[in-house]
């Protein structure tokens, strides 16, 4: 008889242990991937498109390629490459705050105009950029396959210009491009984006 009793609670213990606990991560309801475009970007001249893997719902690891133009009065460039960066999502799962890490590279051309003795000439220009950046985010998952991301950091930033001329006017030209390109040693990490997450 209490053989049967102890049954009984055992089977009443396990259901009221499956009501208390916690849901699943969200997993179930959003999937691990996300394509986002950065459309915050866009409005400063950088076209950006982040494919992420979201791992246990915590660990986040993207590759983002960018296309980046940058204009002046006298020099104008376009670099193109990719960041590729961490995210920690505290809240384990895609809706969720963020912490993380992004490096990035690339390399473009320039052009920049020199006027001597009113007299002008173009010259072409080879450039690089680098950049670590900490930042912190947040995202929104909504409607079972769609974010909102935001994040926004400050940290390292390396630009430069570089010419196989030695004239002087093409030396000229490449400080005018490092001004434009590397007015202070710091990178701006940002986005403002919206995605689709399969």
């Amino acid at each position: 008889c209490w053989g049967r009793w102890g049954d009984r609670a055992s089977r009443w213990r396990a259901v009221g242990a499956r009501d208390d606990a916690p849901p699943a991560e969200d997993t179930q309801r959003f999937g691990a991937n996300s394509v986002n475009v950065n459309l915050g970007g866009i409005a400063l001249g950088a076209y950006e498109i982040q494919y992420m893997h979201l791992f246990a719902g915590t660990h986040g690891v993207f590759v983002e390629p960018y296309l980046e133009l940058d204009d002046g009065d006298d020099s104008s460039a376009s670099i193109y490459g990719a960041n590729v960066g961490y995210r920690w999502h505290w809240s384990g799962q895609q809706n969720s705050g963020f912490l993380g890490l992004t490096a990035g590279y690339g390399i473009g051309s320039g052009e920049v105009t020199v006027t001597t003795n009113g007299q002008s000439e173009t010259y072409d220009l080879d450039v690089t950029a680098f950049k670590l950046v900490p930042n912190i985010g947040y995202r929104w998952a909504f409607l079972d396959h769609f974010n909102v991301t935001i994040r926004g950091g400050v940290g390292y930033g390396s630009y430069s210009a570089s010419t196989d001329s030695n004239d002087p006017d093409a030396q000229d030209a490449v400080e005018t491009l490092d001004e434009l390109l590397s007015f202070l040693p710091v990178a701006v990490d940002g986005e403002v984006s919206f995605g689709f997450i399969f």
